[in-house]
C-alpha cells in the first residue's frame, strides 16, 4: 500500500477563493434598529459583505450602510425618523405619512441611485396588482425604499414602473432565497420579528410599526377578555399567513 503525503502551503490557503457573503436584513419597524448592532459586530470582526438584501426597515438600513454611513450615523437618522413619527403620524393621513418618510429619505439620499452604492443591494417589494414578489436593484433609491417600506394600511402603494408596490414583508420579510439566487455561499440573516406566540395579538401591527399603539376594546361589563380592533384582527391573520410562508422559505434557503 502506497502512502501519499498532502501538503498545503500558507500561500495556497491565502489564495483560496473567499466564499461570497450576503447580509439579509428583514423588516420589523422599530425592531429593525437591531440591524445596526449587527453592522457594528461585522465591522469589529472584519467580516466583508458582498451583497445586501433588505426589506422595509432592513432595506433602509442596508442602503445607508452601502452608502458609507457608519452604524452611529445610521442609528441617529433612523431614531430621528421614528421620534418624528411618534409626534406626527397619529394625526396624518396615509399619504401625508408617505410624504413625511419621503422627505426624510430625500434629505439623507438626495438623487442617489443604486449605482452609487459600494455594496450591491436588493430591495424587496410586492406588486399588489399581480401578487408577485419584486426585486428592486436599479434606478433611484428613494422610490425603491418607499416601496419596500410601504406597509399596507399604514402607507399607500408606491406607483413605480407600472406596478403598485408595497412592503416586501407581505410575502417574505427575510428574503434569504434571493441571496441564494444571486450566488451567495454564506448568508448572515437578521430576523427581528417575534415568534407568533410571543407577539402581542392585541396591538395593531400597523400601529406598532409606526411606533404607535391602538387600544383593544373591552366589551365585557365584568372586565373580561379584551376584543382587538378590526384592523388588529385582520393583521393578526395576515401575520399568521406570512409567518408560515416565512418559515417555509427559510427551510428552503437557510442562512
Amino acid at each position: 500500500m502506497t502512502n501519499y503525503e498532502l501538503r498545503i502551503t500558507n500561500d495556497q490557503i491565502t489564495n483560496r477563493p473567499r466564499p461570497k457573503i450576503a447580509l439579509v436584513l428583514g423588516g420589523g419597524g422599530s425592531r429593525g434598529l437591531a440591524h445596526i448592532g449587527v453592522l457594528k459586530v461585522l465591522a469589529q470582526e472584519h467580516i466583508p459583505i458582498d451583497m445586501i438584501v433588505g426589506t422595509s426597515m432592513g432595506g433602509i438600513i442596508g442602503v445607508l450602510h452601502a452608502l458609507g454611513y457608519n452604524p452611529a450615523e445610521i442609528g441617529q437618522g433612523v431614531s430621528r425618523l421614528q421620534q418624528s413619527s411618534l409626534l406626527n403620524l397619529k394625526l396624518l393621513t396615509i399619504r401625508a405619512r408617505q410624504r413625511h418618510v419621503r422627505e426624510f429619505l430625500e434629505e439623507a439620499l438626495g438623487d442617489k441611485t443604486f449605482a452609487d452604492l459600494s455594496i450591491p443591494v436588493t430591495l424587496m417589494a410586492v406588486d399588489m396588482k399581480h401578487g408577485e414578489e419584486v426585486c428592486l436593484r436599479d434606478g433611484p433609491l428613494v422610490p425603491a425604499l418607499l416601496a419596500s417600506s410601504a406597509v399596507p394600511g399604514a402607507f399607500p402603494p408606491v406607483h413605480h414602473r407600472g406596478m403598485e408596490l408595497n412592503d416586501g414583508g407581505v410575502i417574505d420579510s427575510l428574503a434569504t432565497h434571493v441571496a441564494v439566487e444571486q450566488g451567495a455561499e454564506r448568508i448572515i440573516a437578521v430576523d427581528v420579528y417575534p415568534e407568533l406566540e410571543k407577539a402581542n395579538p392585541w396591538i395593531d401591527p400597523v400601529a406598532a410599526i409606526m411606533g404607535l399603539s391602538l387600544p383593544s376594546i373591552n366589551l365585557s361589563a365584568d372586565n373580561g377578555p379584551r376584543v382587538p380592533s378590526i384592523a388588529a384582527s385582520m393583521w393578526r391573520a395576515v401575520r399568521v399567513m406570512t409567518w408560515h410562508l416565512h418559515q417555509k422559505r427559510l427551510a428552503e434557503s437557510p442562512p
